[in-house]
């Protein structure tokens, strides 16, 4: 089975935070409805604490952790929590496929990234992934990946590691990739995404 585990995260009441939530959300159901992608999940996890919001009427299930008031300033760390505390929560199993997006970020139309996952259940793929930095990507397996949209079975999912304070948690995530089966990972040419990272001006990958 694929979970789609979109992470968010609101405070201070941002309008402009929900407004990219609600259309990061849109877009990925409606390009996983006009795929016909099969034997999915979408949950949304958002890391305020349990209460009423906006992200109930999505339609998607909504799983509310407390991972924001963690004593850390990494963010990856905190959303590397909140993808872990899904796969508890919803008992992924470790063969289901994980895509890990966030939520304020935009699928494209033609997303080579959702092609590929339409075909996971007969490629097999143990990882699709964009190496190297948002801001640098690269078409070779390194010790960076952007992690705005990524997709592993859940068994490596779970053996990432929280990072360093001042680290980059993708480094964490792109380090897991080498107890795979190299055949077995797809290195995407483009996610086919636009993103936002740290401000709101989006750009594609």
């Amino acid at each position: 089975m694929i979970f789609f585990i979109v992470t968010t995260s609101l405070y201070n009441n941002c309008p402009i935070r929900q407004s990219q939530y609600i259309k990061g959300i849109s877009k990925l159901k409606k390009i996983v409805q006009e795929l016909s992608i099969e034997n999915y999940k979408i949950i949304i996890v958002e890391n305020n604490g349990k209460r009423n919001t906006f992200l109930t009427m999505s339609g998607c299930e909504v799983y509310y952790t407390e991972n924001n008031f963690k004593q850390t300033k990494n963010k990856g760390n905190k959303e590397l929590l909140d993808v872990l505390d899904t796969i508890k929560k919803y008992n992924i199993q470790d063969t289901d496929f994980i895509v890990k997006m966030t939520g304020r970020y935009i699928l494209e139309d033609e997303s080579e990234f959702m092609n590929r996952i339409k075909m996971i259940h007969t490629t097999q793929d143990e990882c699709i992934i964009k190496y190297g930095s948002y801001l640098t990507p690269v078409n070779y397996k390194m010790k960076d990946c952007i992690t705005g949209l990524i997709g592993m079975r859940c068994v490596y999912v779970k053996q990432i590691e929280p990072a360093k304070e001042n680290e980059c948690i993708e480094w964490n995530w792109a380090k897991v990739t080498d107890l795979m089966n190299p055949t077995k990972i797809y290195l995407v040419s483009k996610l086919g995404i636009t993103i936002c990272p740290d401000s709101n001006t989006y750009f594609n990958v």
